[in-house]
């Protein structure tokens, strides 16, 4: 019996990799015997911090009465430990939810990213926490000039969000050829009073990775010297 409550520590280590805005978005790419093995480490700290937990604060300060109501509410009170596996499991539950309250998921996945994100995934955090510009260039010879809106989640999302300033084709000599400026149609729109920022106006445009063959940053003064 008390071998089985080792299952509420590997829950709890499972259940906090794959919640908490710290961990999930690093342990996305594991692999599941990675997974597992992070999971057994991360129940045997668990295991370790309740342990040191009941014996510098609850031995400590909690009077006799509070801990037999406690016991009393322990359906397996008659099984050594079960308590402080049961606790432990319950605290990590709530630790995940206040650390996901407190910690910013944006900056957690940038973070992310910055861990284990491969090139692409890197010059498109860039350019969201730098807000550049970026250029794409599609499998069909169109190509997108815009600010990426919305990371792509590592191992997650496979399709990237962006706010298009302009956008074109590719010649027989793959130069760009500029079809619509919807920089224009902003500035037209903000003057209008139908909003304060790109943000505002539904333009977004979503498309697949995997159509995407190349990502660079975009600035208009060096284009119009080269070109």
């Amino acid at each position: 019996m008390i071998l089985n409550l080792l299952v509420l520590p590997l829950a709890a280590g499972y259940y906090i990799l794959t919640k908490s805005y710290k961990f999930r978005y690093r342990t996305q790419r594991l692999d599941r015997n990675s997974l597992f093995f992070e999971t057994v480490i991360c129940a045997v700290f668990i295991l370790i911090g309740a342990f040191f937990i009941k014996l510098f604060l609850y031995d400590q300060f909690i009077t006799n009465s509070f801990k037999e109501s406690f016991r009393a509410l322990n359906p397996l009170k008659t099984t050594p430990l079960s308590g402080l596996v049961g606790l432990s499991f319950l605290l990590v539950v709530l630790i995940t939810y206040v650390s996901n309250f407190l910690l910013d998921r944006e900056q957690e996945i940038h973070a992310a990213i910055i861990a284990i994100g491969n090139e692409f995934e890197l010059l498109a955090s860039k350019a969201i926490k730098e807000e550049k510009l970026i250029l794409l260039s599609l499998k069909n010879d169109k190509f997108y000039i815009g600010w990426v809106k919305e990371l792509p989640i590592p191992s997650q999302s496979n399709y990237l969000r962006i706010i298009p300033v302009f956008s074109g084709y590719r010649d027989k000599e793959k130069r760009l050829q500029f079809t619509s400026q919807y920089i224009e149609a902003y500035s037209l729109l903000i003057e209008d009073g139908q909003g304060s920022s790109f943000n505002d106006f539904n333009s977004d445009v979503l498309m697949p990775i995997s159509e995407i063959i190349a990502i660079s940053f975009y600035d208009q003064e060096i284009y119009d010297i080269l070109n």
